[in-house]
């Protein structure tokens, strides 16, 4: 901040900076008033390198929806007498690609509890993916002793 005090009030330095500045606006005046623009009417065809507007909007709508097909679908997992992990394999509704999908399993396991008096609903974390192949799906779940349900959601990519 000094400098720059130091710089202006010294009216040699003051002269200077403004013919400078007046210097520097009066070129861009001109480049302003004579700087011309080429025509934007293309006089010749697309080259080999570029692209036209159909193909670029077919390119366009091929990624605006990269999602191929979604499945979803429910896993009941039986009751267990001990609380050993269970696992079963479901045959799936459709084909599907495993190598361009992705599987979401829900986040939690639920159980209905229907012979206690009110039932109940309870819930935990422990369902995980085991299987996956292009008609079927293999999940594998924390044992409950009761059954257990598992939602799963595949989508499969383009």
């Amino acid at each position: 901040m000094i400098f720059w005090r130091k710089l202006l009030m010294n009216p040699k330095n003051l002269n200077a900076l403004s013919y400078f500045v007046l210097i520097f606006l009066l070129v861009m005046a001109f480049a302003i008033i004579n700087g011309k623009a080429g025509s934007l009417e293309p006089n010749l065809p697309p080259g080999p390198t570029m692209v036209t507007l159909s193909q670029l909007s077919a390119k366009i709508d091929a990624l605006s929806s990269p999602v191929e097909k979604v499945v979803h679908g429910t896993i009941t997992l039986p009751l267990t007498t001990t609380e050993q992990a269970v696992e079963v394999e479901q045959t799936l509704p459709v084909v599907v690609d495993p190598n361009h999908c992705v599987v979401l399993l829900s986040d939690s396991v639920a159980s209905d509890h229907l012979s206690s008096s009110p039932s109940y609903w309870e819930s935990r974390t422990g369902a995980a993916l085991t299987g996956f192949t292009t008609t079927t799906i293999k999940v594998k779940g924390e044992g409950l002793r009761t059954t257990q349900t598992v939602s799963y959601q595949i989508i499969q990519y383009k």
